[in-house]
């Protein structure tokens, strides 16, 4: 897998912790919550849904097994192999499913695997020409990944934004990132590998010499957990508004 191996050690492997429990309260206890699409994400009954989802322990668990199987579909995918895991099924497989658990990780505070679904959905992007959205997604990889556990894709994520700074931000800003990786001994290339090794040199994730402001986004910001919390929100609206396309469509 890309990144780091979902960890339940202790607190750290739910990111935020405790601390998301508020937020995803508030969420689900919206009253356009859209039950049916969450639960088909995270392969939850959706005749269970609402008692599953205001469980934090249960919705924590759902966002790790949904987590695992989609880094292991993702990993089928892109070594050319048939998916055989149901999520590979999904209409938005793979980048849609990335972002909607990414933001899912984020709202439930269990953000163990959220450093390596968002740097493969930050190289889709890239790979697409979406610069802009591909930074915020390393941005969010910076933002989540933990020293020791997440090096890797850390790492990686640094090198992808050399990529995306050559062709979407300035020579300035791409040379002194690729400065700093040299430092640490990352190679640039990092982020085109499926699964990335860090050379037994290079140094620990650091936390990112170069993360806050670096991605070329409008308002040269990088995206924040809490920006994250903003998005699956706006993700979640969506989502009610299609099922509400598709009600309609259906009468």
């Amino acid at each position: 897998m890309t990144g780091a191996e979902p960890d339940d050690r202790d607190g750290g492997a739910h990111g935020r912790g405790a601390d998301g429990d508020p937020v995803a309260r508030g969420a689900v206890e919206r009253a356009d919550f859209p039950w049916a699409r969450v639960s088909g994400l995270l392969g939850i009954d959706p005749a269970g849904a609402e008692v599953a989802l205001r469980d934090a322990d249960r919705s924590r668990e759902a966002v790790r097994e949904a987590s695992r199987a989609f880094l292991d579909a993702d990993d089928d995918r892109r070594a050319g192999r048939v998916p055989s895991s149901p999520i590979a099924a999904h209409p938005d497989f793979p980048t849609g499913v990335a972002m909607s658990l990414v933001g899912a990780g984020v709202l439930w505070g269990e953000t163990s695997s959220v450093p390596a679904i968002a740097l493969r959905a930050a190289k889709d992007f890239h790979e697409d020409g979406e610069d802009e959205l591909a930074a915020s997604f390393i941005a969010l990889v910076g933002e989540t990944a933990e020293p020791g556990r997440d090096d890797a894709a850390a790492w990686a994520a640094q090198s992808l934004l050399v990529a995306v700074l050559q062709r979407s931000g300035t020579a300035t800003d791409a040379d002194a990132l690729a400065r700093d990786l040299a430092a640490h001994s990352v190679p640039l290339d990092l982020w085109r590998d499926d699964d990335p090794t860090l050379p037994d040199d290079a140094l620990a994730w650091h936390g990112g010499a170069l993360v806050e402001g670096m991605g070329p986004r409008r308002d040269r910001t990088a995206l924040t957990v809490e920006g994250a919390e903003d998005y699956l929100q706006s993700l979640m609206r969506d989502m009610l508004r299609d099922d509400e396309a598709e009600a309609d469509g259906e009468v």
